[in-house]
């Protein structure tokens, strides 16, 4: 006949790699690994038992693997501590609104834990140690959380003060163009940009890209615009300028309903090469010239209205205004300035290139053949003689507003050196 074995301990963890526990045993102050574990999380009041006592939660281990009903009645739990049968009770010292939970039955475990320290048995029958395993309901509380508001919302001019005076302690952030005009304000270079807006605006009025009076025709839906930024740098990354530029939000044009087509004049890399390739080989003459406003030399072809930013317009009542040149943010723009630089290349005497539509040709008797490559609003002139180049760079100047730059040194993004000798 198989002896009672039953040991009393306390859970200390898992063993590494294993699917035992860890036991602390109380009597023999050492570590065992054992599988077999009944473990008691709530320590019930049960008589002293001739095993021991315990400080801690008491976990008894079964090394036998076969149980009669006579070893299953000896398996009791012991309890872990003296005196513990009131620790679940409800406090009478907290507070009643953080209790959660069906209040009847609060209440009822309440009154039967008091029931159970009086010595008397509770309703229904049953022993002490039933009722003192009748734990209330656990509290939570009913404080709502703070709402979470970020600090440059609540004070917005500590906000822009701060960027202000980060914008003006870190030179890298000065290098990148705002993101918008609210951004541009809280810099420490915002008369710049300011200066910027301003000629935007002037260049605007001066082309007449919106009439002044306004307009507010209701079957006609206008479309916002917004400045965008940018700092303009040379060949070698300096910057040269700042510029500020009026665009639409052409993502919300309709097909078929406010443009047709969407182009604009891009040569191929093969051309590009091929005219600096021959320039080169050939010791050619190669000058940049920057068409200033390129898009608003042309008319829009339809019937369009936009908001305009505030500020620009502060003496103006109406919502809108009509567009009379191809703003640029519009979806036809592109391919309105490739149809207006075509017209006033063609009237100086300049032909299209059968293979590449950017490419043109102007000849003279005097001043020789000279090339003219377009790329939106940069122009490449390259000629055998610098007369012809001057002579093509005087007659674009006339129809349009330019900027010569001399010899190229950079074209859409490609940096140009070159060395006569």
């Amino acid at each position: 006949m198989l002896e009672l074995r039953t040991e009393v301990g306390s859970f200390v963890g898992y063993t590494v790699g294993g699917k035992t526990y860890c036991i602390l045993e109380n009597e023999k102050n050492q570590v065992f690994d054992r599988r077999d574990v009944l473990m008691e999380e709530n320590p019930t009041k049960v008589e002293d038992s001739a095993v021991g006592s315990s400080d801690a939660p008491r976990l008894t281990a079964d090394n036998d693997g076969g149980r009669d009903d006579a070893t299953e009645g000896a398996m009791d739990m012991l309890d872990a501590e003296r005196g513990r049968e009131n620790e679940y009770a409800h406090d009478d010292t907290s507070d009643s609104d953080d209790e959660i939970g069906p209040p009847s039955l609060a209440e009822d475990c309440e009154r039967d834990v008091q029931d159970c320290s009086d010595g008397s048995t509770p309703a229904g029958g049953q022993g002490p140690a039933i009722c003192d395993s009748a734990a209330p309901w656990p509290r939570r509380s009913k404080r709502k959380p703070a709402p979470k508001v970020a600090w440059w919302e609540k004070e917005r001019k500590a906000y822009l003060a701060s960027g202000t005076k980060s914008a003006a302690e870190s030179n890298r952030e000065l290098h990148k163009p705002p993101a918008n005009k609210k951004e541009a304000r809280a810099r420490s270079d915002w008369p710049r940009w300011k200066q910027a807006i301003k000629e935007e605006v002037a260049a605007h009025k001066k082309l007449g890209t919106w009439p002044k009076m306004k307009a507010n025709n209701k079957q006609h839906k206008a479309i916002n615009t917004r400045f965008v930024f940018d700092i303009k740098h040379d060949a070698e990354g300096k910057m040269t300028r700042y510029k500020a530029r009026l665009v639409a939000q052409g993502f919300k044009q309709v097909p078929k309903r406010d443009f047709d087509e969407t182009w604009a004049p891009l040569p191929s890399a093969a051309t590009i090469r091929a005219l600096f390739a021959v320039a080169a080989a050939t010791g050619w003459e190669v000058h940049h010239v920057y068409v200033k406003t390129a898009f608003l030399n042309a008319k829009i072809e339809k019937e369009k209205y936009i908001h305009l930013p505030d500020g620009i317009e502060p003496e103006s009542v109406e919502e809108m205004c009509r567009l009379n040149l191809a703003l640029y943010g519009t979806k036809q723009a592109g391919r309105l300035w490739g149809i207006k630089l075509d017209k006033e290349l063609n009237e100086i005497g300049a032909l299209r290139s059968l293979v590449d539509s950017c490419l043109y040709e102007w000849c003279h008797f005097v001043n020789w053949r000279v090339i003219i490559l377009e790329s939106v609003d940069d122009l490449i002139v390259a000629g055998e003689k610098l007369v012809g180049v001057a002579a093509v760079k005087r007659s674009v100047s006339a129809k349009l507003e330019v900027s010569d730059v001399g010899e190229v040194h950079d074209f859409i993004g490609m940096k140009v050196m070159r060395d006569h000798e």
